[in-house]
């Protein structure tokens, strides 16, 4: 999004296309097609840059009750894996990972430094 705030700047600021696609490429490489398209947004009226909702299947793996579901097997059983999950409630194993991380906020703790030292000691 923040590339069609910088679009939006250097349209309301009255440079070119090609003035704005330079500029852009010299920060974070913005295809010249995409800058415009977001011009032609802005001529249009729209000043919203937010992308317009697409129509399509809606997401249902990541429903509240596969997040409760998914918590409820961590809660009894934490060395679950992604794939026993995905199994269980038969969804994707993408859409696990990203109930666990992005919902769930869970992340996968290093031991590295524990295990390094436990060998150190037994030499």
């Amino acid at each position: 999004m923040e590339k069609y705030v910088n679009i939006k700047f250097c349209f309301k600021l009255g440079r070119t296309v090609t003035e704005t696609h330079e500029m852009l490429v010299k920060v974070n490489a913005v295809s010249k097609k995409c800058v415009f398209e977001w011009f032609k947004r802005f001529r249009d009226g729209k000043e919203d840059v937010k992308d317009e909702p697409r129509s399509g299947r809606p997401p249902t793996s990541t429903i509240p009750d596969n997040i409760e579901r998914v918590q409820r097997m961590l809660v009894d059983d934490r060395r679950l894996s992604l794939r026993m999950i995905a199994e269980e409630l038969k969804i994707r194993l993408d859409n696990v990972s990203n109930i666990i991380h992005e919902h769930l906020q869970k992340r996968k703790k290093k031991v590295y430094a524990f295990l390094t030292l436990l060998r150190s000691c037994n030499m």
